[in-house]
């Protein structure tokens, strides 16, 4: 049977991704690399291996012993682990250093390169997933309002020229003023930041940066 590996984040998203590869006949091998892991991935995927997301070597070899050569990562995962160089092995500090600078996309690249050159094929998570994506427009019953329109369309173009210069990708605005942007807390903490700073109305928009890797 084939197997698909798993770095999995919080969050729900991966426990469908590992549904979906069942569903597909594939056998999923799980690394879970934060504290928080969904209670349904367990039923689901029969091995799931505790590893810290800094031990870059460890789960490289498991994946290879485990005969998994495509994995997907998915799930939210705390930067803030950069700022903790303990949880880091020398594959890690090593990546590390020889970026520009600390972005998430900077990263991403770099380690998904490491990885590849050391046989693991990192794979886009939306092939087992595109029944999840949706199509452009509203996706609920209540459209914006006329000036919700003009918040969304500057929070999009703001969003995409944060994501572009890889700060974030989260902004909230309101009257088409800038209320919170996303860096390293996340996009939760962002929201709610926003909505404590900008109280009843504020917009939320998310997007991603021109060369973003899904």
């Amino acid at each position: 049977m084939k197997k698909l590996g798993i770095i999995s984040g919080s969050g729900d998203l991966p426990f469908l991704l590992a549904e979906s590869a069942v569903n597909h006949g594939m056998l999923p091998i799980v690394v879970q690399v934060t504290r928080d892991l969904s209670p349904k991935l367990g039923q689901i995927a029969n091995q799931i291996h505790s590893i810290g997301i800094g031990q870059i070597r460890k789960i490289i070899k498991l994946f290879l012993d485990s005969g998994v050569d495509e994995v997907s990562i998915i799930g939210k995962i705390e930067k803030s682990i950069l700022l903790n160089p303990l949880q880091l092995d020398t594959a890690a500090i090593r990546i590390l250093s020889q970026l520009p600078n600390k972005g998430d996309r900077a990263i991403m690249k770099a380690a998904i390169n490491y990885f590849e050159r050391k046989g693991v094929k990192i794979i886009d998570q939306t092939r087992y997933l595109k029944n999840l994506l949706p199509a452009a427009g509203v996706l609920t019953k209540r459209k914006p309002t006329g000036s919700q329109w003009q918040d969304i369309k500057y929070g999009i173009e703001l969003a995409r020229q944060v994501a572009g210069v890889d700060i974030g990708q989260t902004v909230v605005v309101k009257n088409m003023i800038p209320i919170a942007i996303e860096a390293i807390e996340g996009t939760d903490s962002t929201i709610e930041r926003g909505g404590a700073l900008g109280g009843k109305g504020i917009v939320v928009a998310k997007a991603a940066a021109p060369d973003h890797d899904f």
